[in-house]
C-alpha cells in the first residue's frame, strides 16, 4: 500500500537525521573536533522523516478502515 511505502521512506529519513544529529553534538564532547554547521541542518531531516511516517500511518489507517 502507498501508506506503508511512505512510512518506510520516512523511517529511513528519520534514522539518517538522527545519525546526523549525533554527529552534530560530537563537538560538545570532543572539543578538538571542528565540524561544519551543515550537520545541524541535516539533523532537521529527522523531523521531516517523522512527519512522513505520521502521514503514511494516517493514509494506511484510512485504507484499512475502508476495507472493513
Amino acid at each position: 500500500m502507498r501508506g506503508d511505502k511512505l512510512m518506510r521512506i520516512g523511517a529511513v529519513i528519520m534514522i539518517f537525521g538522527m545519525v546526523c544529529a549525533l554527529i552534530a553534538v560530537l563537538p560538545l564532547f570532543f572539543s578538538s573536533l571542528n565540524l561544519g554547521s551543515f550537520w545541524w541542518g541535516l539533523s532537521m531531516l529527522s523531523g521531516l522523516g517523522l512527519a512522513l511516517v505520521l502521514i503514511g500511518l494516517r493514509q494506511s489507517s484510512k485504507v484499512r478502515t475502508k476495507l472493513k
